[in-house]
């Protein structure tokens, strides 16, 4: 069996660390458009569940466009809330 030396053992795990935190890294930063995306889609067919309109997340752009027509946001009171 070979003896590493401890210089040796934290050499290579501290390289083995910032290599494996680059990759992450790398990968979240590339993804994070199609996260985005994602999320746009989840929220617009979670809309369109609650008005009873079953969905699939292919169809899901389409029945929003054509359901859904205006998008507001309303306070406690039901007054339409400008700027949001």
């Amino acid at each position: 069996m070979k003896q590493f030396s401890n210089r040796y053992i934290f050499i290579f795990s501290a390289t083995m660390v910032v290599a494996v935190a680059a990759l992450l890294s790398l990968a979240a930063t590339l993804l994070q458009p199609a996260q985005a995306r994602n999320l746009e889609i989840e929220k617009k067919k979670n809309m369109l569940e609650s008005i009873n309109v079953s969905t699939t997340r292919e169809t899901t752009e389409k029945l929003y466009d054509k359901y859904i027509k205006e998008g507001f946001v309303i306070n406690s009171k039901g007054e339409p809330v400008d700027g949001v």
